[in-house]
C-alpha cells in the first residue's frame, strides 16, 4: 500500500477564502476523502454587521457548502470554537487543515486539542504568509503575534503527544490580498510608499498557495514536521512600483516617511480601526519582515517541480488585465529531493537559489 494513504482521510476547517479553494483542489484529486468543517454562525468583524452584510455572507457560505456537496465533500458543522466541537468535527480525520483568517487564529488551540483527543495525525496551521517576528517600536503585540503563540504550541505541547506538523511559508499574495493594502492601488496606477521601498518581500499568488498545500498533503512523510518556506518570487517595493504605475513617477507616487506611518498606526490601532493593519503591513515590509528567508533559511521550491511559479510582476500585470490564472491540480505531486534551482526575481531576472 502507498503509505500516504494512510492519510487520505483530510478535514479543512474554513469554507471561505484559502478553505474553499483548498477543499476545491482536495476534492479534484479524486484520492481523498475531504471534510469540510465550517462553523455554524458568521464570524464577521463588528463593521460588516454594521454594514448589514451579514445576510449577503450568510447566502454565499450556504452556496459554497451546497457546492462542496456537489464535488463529494463531507460537511461537519460546529457551534462554538471548543475543544470538544472540533475532536467531534475531527472523528476518524488523519489530517487538519486550518484555513482560518487573521481573526480565528487563536482558534487553533482548541483546534489542536480537538485534533489530540480524536486521534488526527498531522495538523496544518493557518499560515501561508511571513513569520512572525517582533518590532521592536512597537508599544503593544503586533496582529501577527498569535500565530507564534500556535507554532510554539505546535512544537512543546502536540508534537510530543504524536500530533506532527507543517508550517508553511509563501509570503504575500497580491491577488488574495488587495494590493492597495501594501500601497499599490492599481486602478488608478499609483502609489503610495512607507520608506525607501529597497528591502526584498516574498510573494506567491493565491493558486500556487493552493497547488502547494495540495502538494503536501498528499506527501505527508517527507513534509511532516517541518518548516516548508516557498516564494513564487521576490521584488522590492520600488521595483513593483514601476509595475504598477507604468514606470511613471512624480504625482502617481506618494512617499510617507517611517516614523509618519508609525505614529499613524499607532493612533489608528488603539481605536481598532481597520485601516491599522494596512499601514502596519507597509512597515512590516519596509522593516525587512516580509522576507520569508531572511535569515538566509533556503526557499523549497526544488522540492514542487509540478507548480509553475507565477512571478509578481506578472500577478499585478494579470490583476490590472482582470484575467485569471490557469490553474491545474496534479493528483499525483512529484516526489523530489531539495536541489539548486533557478527561480525569477519576480521581474523577469535570474538568481540561484540553493535548497540544502
Amino acid at each position: 500500500m502507498d503509505p500516504s494513504c494512510a492519510f487520505d482521510r483530510v478535514a479543512v476547517v474554513g469554507t471561505g477564502g484559502y478553505g474553499w479553494h483548498f477543499l476545491c483542489a482536495l476534492l479534484a484529486t479524486k484520492r481523498l476523502h475531504v471534510r469540510a468543517v465550517t462553523s455554524t454562525t458568521d464570524t464577521q468583524s463588528s463593521l460588516i454587521k454594521q454594514s448589514g452584510l451579514v445576510k449577503q455572507k450568510h447566502t454565499d457560505k450556504q452556496k459554497r457548502i451546497a457546492k462542496l456537496r456537489e464535488l463529494g465533500a463531507e460537511i461537519v458543522e460546529y457551534n462554538d470554537p471548543t475543544s470538544e466541537a472540533f475532536a467531534a468535527a475531527f472523528s476518524d480525520i488523519h489530517t487538519v487543515v486550518s484555513a482560518v483568517g487573521l481573526s480565528g487564529v487563536t482558534s487553533q488551540i482548541a483546534m489542536i486539542d480537538g485534533a489530540l483527543a480524536a486521534g488526527v495525525r498531522w495538523f496544518i496551521p493557518s499560515e501561508y504568509g511571513v513569520a512572525h517576528y517582533t518590532s521592536t517600536w512597537m508599544p503593544f503585540p503586533s496582529p501577527l503575534a498569535p500565530k507564534t503563540d500556535v507554532d510554539r504550541y505546535l512544537r512543546d505541547h502536540a508534537m510530543s503527544r504524536g500530533l506532527a506538523h507543517t508550517v508553511i511559508y509563501t509570503g504575500m499574495a497580491l491577488d488574495y490580498l488587495d494590493p492597495a493594502s501594501i500601497g499599490l492601488k492599481l486602478a488608478s496606477r499609483s502609489a503610495t510608499l512607507v520608506g525607501r521601498g529597497g528591502t526584498p518581500v516574498s510573494f506567491t499568488p493565491a493558486h500556487n498557495v493552493v497547488q502547494l498545500v495540495c502538494d503536501i498533503v498528499q506527501r505527508p512523510h517527507e513534509m511532516m514536521n517541518r518548516t516548508i518556506r516557498f516564494a513564487s518570487s521576490t521584488a522590492k517595493m520600488r521595483e513593483l512600483i514601476k509595475v504598477a504605475t507604468n514606470g511613471e513617477h512624480g504625482e502617481r507616487v506618494k512617499i510617507v516617511c517611517v516614523d509618519e506611518a508609525k505614529a499613524k498606526f499607532c493612533e489608528l490601532a488603539k481605536h481598532q480601526d481597520p485601516r491599522a493593519f494596512q499601514i502596519y503591513s507597509r512597515l512590516l515590509i519596509e522593516e525587512g519582515l516580509g522576507q520569508i528567508n531572511r535569515m538566509n533559511e533556503p526557499l523549497d521550491n526544488a522540492m514542487f517541480p509540478d507548480i509553475d511559479a507565477e512571478p509578481v510582476g506578472r500577478t499585478l500585470e494579470r490583476l490590472m488585465e482582470h484575467s485569471e490564472p490557469n490553474v491545474q491540480i496534479n493528483p499525483t505531486p512529484a516526489h523530489r529531493t531539495a536541489s539548486a534551482k533557478s527561480v525569477t526575481d519576480g521581474l523577469g531576472r535570474r538568481f540561484r537559489d540553493f535548497n540544502m
